[in-house]
């Protein structure tokens, strides 16, 4: 008799029934195709798996139906459906359903029992009758809301009964992410909702709402940081809604609404209403870190009248905002196109702190140019022929030098004609400056252009010069000149252009007048001139100038044959500034007290008695000239 053994895949176990064919076609008919049979297993699986062992004379072979799909309703509108997956035995797979319909899956079924004849090619099969489960019952109740204790603290609760349903597993899904738990914790005032689903994925949804409860607590503080002006810190506080009294505690140890003295660090503060409610919070006292302001700047000018130079100020430590008052208006922390000059910043953050800072921006000297010349002149001729070269100072060296009317460079350049010489110097900076020069030749001297007349100082009757007699000399040159040279014949010399000379001799002397111009050419004026004796007994010149070139440089008249004599000098005021007597018989230099006196006018006073026994006064006016 052939030997069969049939296996039942449930919850992972393989159950293996081995019987003689005679028992296993009971097995069957009766035990597992039998009217009215409920398959035990159906009511725990979405899918379980039937086998049959086939023998032969070569050998064993197996049949393995798996059945699986929605086996379970979950409400009366609720349909299944059968899926059938056959492994082993020899395809292709007949079915037959006990509607006599020949598919293989069945779908949009109600609640009952359905059979089907699985057969292979070689007329091997297994007959199933698979169940779709009614509705069933899943009751699930809330068990128990507890409201928030204390306005919108998380603490309310909330908790479930699964009263009725098919049995374990059940999945379990709150709406605040919580799972597989039948109590929620820590809920804050709001809506909830809360899924259970079972094994089939029947399920139950539940809403429900977690009152507020007692007004809540809010902490409002003031806080006044560390700062410049604040070697310490504090925290008051003050408590919008609960109900009062309220007690305070901090991490501290105070139990007092405000702490002071405080350290940088953090504090926690919790507070307790009448109604025994409760709310933390906690504050930080902020290091004091003090203000730095570094700057990137450029504190040098590239030219002297330039406006290149910046500031940029970086602020760390201190407390923003930050405001900045410039010495020159501005607010800004960067300043740009700035020209040469102190600036001078405060910088203030929001804690009143300040710093100050100041910024030195230099120039360079100033580039300046100045341009000589040199003539060579042939005096005879008046061909001249010129060098020019500038002078250089500030700025930055080295300098580029560029002739403008021409294309020479360096310090030099040679010239043949008047004309004007222009330069451009240009510094290492860049900085530029153009200087510019007339050259004029002038004309050089000739003989015709020089001459010179004389004339007395003193009234006397007759036009004859005589001894002692001041004579004034002028030099008619033209402006060419810039240098004379007087030789009166008489051994004295002088270099004034307009001088005066008194000739202490009689006789003839030659005047030679010699000027100069400014290429150093000169021409040659001459004209002779006779002094006669005097006839007088004194001589009194009218005016002196005591500037030391050995020329009429004291007031002193010239005396014929005496016996006595004495010289006094006033000023307009009347005082006696000089005396002099026959012992002494010196003239007055100019001087005071050893000071010398300004020029003016000024009386002079002389007394004299000739040899032949006659009185002589003499008064007058008398001029320093200097």
């Amino acid at each position: 008799m052939a030997r069969q053994t049939y296996r039942i895949l449930v919850f992972g176990m393989l159950i293996q029934l081995f019987a003689h064919f005679s028992l296993a076609q009971r097995i069957e008919e009766k035990e597992i195709s039998a009217p009215g049979y409920r398959n035990p297993f159906s009511e725990f699986a979405h899918q379980y798996r039937v086998s049959k062992t086939f023998s032969y004379g070569d050998g064993e072979t197996g049949m393995t139906l798996i059945v699986s799909g929605k086996l379970a309703l979950c409400s009366s509108s609720d349909k299944g459906h059968i899926i059938l997956n056959v492994i082993g035995g020899f395809p292709p797979y007949t079915f037959k359903w006990n509607n006599l319909q020949t598919v293989q899956n069945r779908y949009n079924l109600n609640a009952g029992t359905y059979t089907v004849w699985v057969k292979d090619s070689k007329g091997n099969g297994i007959m199933e009758r698979i169940v779709v489960q009614p509705p069933f019952p899943l009751i699930v109740e809330m068990k128990e809301i507890q409201p928030a204790s204390c306005g919108n603290t998380p603490n309310g609760k909330a908790s479930i009964n699964i009263k009725f349903g098919r049995g374990e597993p059940y999945t379990i899904e709150w709406s605040h992410g919580l799972k597989n738990a039948l109590e929620a914790t820590d809920l804050a005032p709001g809506t909830y909702s809360v899924k259970v689903s079972d094994f089939y994925q029947c399920f139950q949804t539940l809403s429900f709402e977690i009152p507020a409860g007692a007004e809540g607590m809010t902490i409002k503080d003031d806080i006044v940081p560390i700062s410049c002006s604040q070697e310490k810190g504090s925290i008051s506080v003050s408590i919008a809604g609960g109900k009062a009294p309220f007690s305070f505690l901090w991490s501290n140890g105070k139990t007092t609404e405000k702490i002071e003295g405080l350290e940088a660090g953090s504090y926690e503060l919790t507070v307790k209403d009448a109604n025994g409610c409760t709310v933390s919070k906690s504050f930080t006292i902020d290091a004091f870190a003090a203000m730095e302001v570094s700057a990137e700047a450029s504190l040098d000018l590239s030219c002297a009248e330039s406006a290149d130079g910046y500031v940029n100020l970086e602020v760390k430590g201190g407390k923003a905002p930050f405001t900045f008052s410039w010495s020159n208006g501005a607010t800004t922390p960067d300043l740009e196109g700035l020209s040469a000059g102190l600036y001078e910043v405060t910088v203030t953050d929001a804690d009143g702190c300040s710093i100050e800072k100041s910024f030195e921006i230099s120039a360079p000297e100033k580039l300046q140019a100045r341009i000589e010349t040199m003539l060579d002149v042939d005096c005879s001729s008046g061909e001249a022929k010129g060098v020019a070269w500038v002078g250089v100072q500030g700025g930055k060296a080295p300098y580029t030098i560029k002739w403008l009317n021409g294309k020479q460079t360096g310090n030099e350049i040679e010239f043949l004609e008047e004309n004007e010489i222009s330069v451009e110097i240009t510094d290492a900076n860049g900085c530029k400056v153009t200087e510019t020069k007339s050259v004029n030749y002038g004309q050089v001297l000739s003989a015709d252009r020089l001459a010179f007349e004389y004339k007395k100082l003193r009234k006397v009757n007759g036009t004859e010069i005589e001894v002692l007699d001041p004579l004034q000399f002028e030099s008619l040159a033209s402006e060419e000149f810039i240098a004379w040279e007087w030789d009166f014949g008489d051994g004295t010399v002088s270099r004034e252009k307009d001088p005066i000379h008194v000739y202490e001799t009689p006789g003839q002397f030659e005047i030679v007048l010699k000027g100069y111009d400014i290429f150093g050419c000169s021409s040659v004026q001459k004209e002779k001139i006779s002094v006669q004796e005097s006839s007088e007994v004194i001589l009194i010149p009218n005016a002196f100038t005591p500037n030391g070139d050995g020329l009429n440089d004291t007031f002193e008249p010239k005396l014929k044959a005496y016996s006595f004599f004495r010289m006094d000098i006033f000023n307009t005021w009347g005082e006696l500034i000089f005396s002099s007597s026959q012992s002494e018989r010196i003239g007055w230099d100019g001087r005071v007290m050893g000071q010398e006196a300004p020029s003016g006018s000024y009386v002079f006073k002389i007394s004299l008695v000739t040899d032949a026994g006659e009185s002589v006064q003499e008064s007058g006016m008398l001029t320093l000239i200097r």
